[in-house]
C-alpha cells in the first residue's frame, strides 16, 4: 500500500497530535486535523479520512470511538495513541465495522525523530492497516513490535507505571528534606543528576497524564506490592549489618542481569557523557 492517503487525527492540536501530523504530511500523506477549536469535527474526520486516529486521553478516546465509530465502514482504520489498550481497543472494536489498530509510540511530543524508537501495534480488527502502519513506522527507522493489548498493559504497569511512581515518590522525599536545586546538585553525582532531571521533566508536562499512567492501569497494584516486598527485603538484606546478607542479595539480583549489565554500563556511560558535553 504505496498509495498517498487521508488522515484525520482528532486531538491533532495537542502535542502528540502535531507532532505526528508533521510525521505524516512528511511521508506524502494527507492530513486534516480535528480539535475542540477546530472547524473540522470528529464525525467530519470519520467520513472523509482512510485512517482515524485518536490522539487524546483515554477516556475521551473510548467517548469518541463510541460516537464516531458507526459512521466509518470497513476499508478504513480507527487507531488511538493511548498509553493504555484493553479498554480502548476493545471499545473501538465494539463500536464499528472499520479495522481496528492500538497504538503506542513510546516517546514523547520533544522527540525529534521516530528513528530508533519503539512502537507497540496492538491489533484489534483487521490487517491490511496493521502492514501500512507497521510499514510507515519501520521505513523510518522505527522499532516496531506486535503483542496483544493485555500483554501490552501489564508491561506499562512496569515500564511507565513503576518508573513515573518512583519518580514522583523520590521527588516527594527530597521535598520533606527540603532538598531543592541550590542545596543538592552543587554535591550531586551525575547519576543523581540525571534523576534530579527526570524529576523536573515530570513535573514540567502534564501531570494528569502521569497519574492516570498510574491509577488507570488496573496491574499496577500488583507491581506495586511486588516493588514494596522488594523494598523490604532490601531494607532487611542492606541495613541488617551483616555485610555477607547484603553481598548475597546484591550478587543474586547481579546473576538476573548478568547478561545485559555490560551493555547497560556502556549505554549510561553515553548519557552521563552527553550530559556533560
Amino acid at each position: 500500500m504505496n498509495k498517498i492517503i487521508s488522515i484525520g487525527i482528532i486531538g491533532g492540536t495537542g502535542s502528540m497530535g502535531r507532532w505526528f501530523k508533521d510525521f505524516f504530511s512528511a511521508a506524502g500523506h494527507n492530513v486534516l486535523i480535528s480539535g475542540r477549536t477546530t472547524d473540522i469535527t470528529y464525525a467530519d474526520v470519520a467520513k472523509e479520512c482512510d485512517v482515524v486516529i485518536l490522539s487524546v486521553p483515554i477516556d475521551a478516546a473510548i467517548s469518541i470511538a463510541k460516537d464516531i465509530g458507526p459512521l466509518m465502514h470497513k476499508e478504513q482504520l480507527l487507531m488511538d495513541m493511548c498509553s493504555l489498550k484493553e479498554e480502548i481497543v476493545k471499545s473501538m472494536t465494539d463500536n464499528t465495522k472499520a479495522e481496528v489498530l492500538g497504538t503506542h509510540p513510546l516517546f514523547g511530543p520533544f522527540t525529534d525523530s521516530i528513528k530508533g524508537q519503539n512502537v507497540i501495534l496492538c491489533p484489534g480488527r483487521g490487517e491490511r492497516w496493521l502492514k501500512w502502519i507497521e510499514n510507515e513506522c519501520s521505513l523510518r527507522g522505527a522499532v516496531v513490535c506486535v503483542m496483544d493489548p493485555l500483554t501490552h498493559d501489564r508491561h506499562m504497569a512496569v515500564v511507565q507505571g513503576l518508573t513515573h511512581f518512583t519518580t514522583i515518590c523520590m521527588a516527594r522525599t527530597l521535598q520533606k528534606m527540603n532538598m531543592d536545586a541550590c542545596n543538592v546538585l552543587s554535591c550531586s553525582t551525575p547519576v543523581f543528576k540525571i534523576n534530579y532531571n527526570l524529576i523536573g521533566r515530570l513535573f514540567a508536562q502534564d501531570i494528569d497524564l502521569y497519574k492516570s499512567l498510574i491509577n488507570k492501569n488496573k496491574n499496577f497494584k500488583d507491581v506495586l506490592e511486588i516493588f514494596i516486598s522488594a523494598m523490604d527485603e532490601g531494607k532487611d538484606a542492606l541495613l541488617s549489618g551483616q555485610d555477607e546478607s547484603g553481598t548475597m542479595f546484591m550478587e543474586n539480583i547481579r546473576e538476573f542481569f548478568k547478561d545485559t549489565c555490560k551493555d547497560a554500563l556502556k549505554e549510561s556511560n553515553k548519557i552521563i557523557s552527553a550530559l556533560y558535553s
